[in-house]
């Protein structure tokens, strides 16, 4: 009883940060990408001032992103938005899910905050997740999952599975390079 009630508490409070979640700063940091050309264009179709509120609504996966827009009440459905930009971050909706945008070379990394059981209780997790495009389904970072998505790649595919150990690794990055390294396989067997 108790852990189920840590467990609602936790889900409220990761609620009402996502619903209070407003824009903040200048025209270029915030704002809604309409579609996928717009975010490639680094488009914001609607570019919030310090006056314009974003509500992302997130709570329990909701469908709407509220805006208050030069003044006026906006409700965008999720399903037809690429995402948003705020506080210089890209972020992409998938099936009433936000996804953190990580990296776009090649491949789409994302990330995305997620309740875990910790312990006794429930705290949120950093999950990592991927697309190989944007109009393909954002799957879970897995060793498996990378092996199916790139049948062709063979060079690639074994390098993934020789080079980490574990799921867990494929989020490495080497700040010496400034990249991901399962971006750096990927690009090393592009040509072969």
């Amino acid at each position: 009883m108790k852990t189920s009630i840590k467990v609602l508490v936790v889900m409220m409070m990761i609620g009402i940060q996502g619903m209070r979640s407003q824009a903040q700063g200048t025209k270029s940091t915030t704002g809604i990408y309409l579609n996928e050309q717009d975010y490639k264009a680094g488009r914001l179709s609607y570019a919030l001032d310090k006056n314009d509120k974003l509500q992302l609504n997130e709570f329990l996966n909701g469908r709407y992103v509220s805006l208050i827009y030069q003044g006026k009440k906006m409700k965008l459905s999720k399903s037809e938005i690429f995402g948003y930009r705020q506080n210089s971050q890209d972020f992409r909706f998938y099936q009433n899910g936000t996804y953190k945008i990580l990296d776009t070379a090649g491949f789409m990394l994302y990330s995305r905050q997620q309740l875990a059981q910790q312990g006794k209780g429930y705290a949120p997790v950093e999950r990592y997740f991927y697309s190989v495009r944007t109009a393909n389904p954002v799957l879970n970072l897995t060793i498996e999952n990378i092996d199916k998505s790139f049948p062709s790649r063979v060079e690639f595919r074994y390098s993934v599975q020789n080079y980490f150990r574990g799921d867990a690794d494929l989020m490495a990055f080497d700040k010496a390079d400034n990249q991901y390294e399962i971006k750096y396989l990927f690009f090393a067997h592009k040509h072969s």
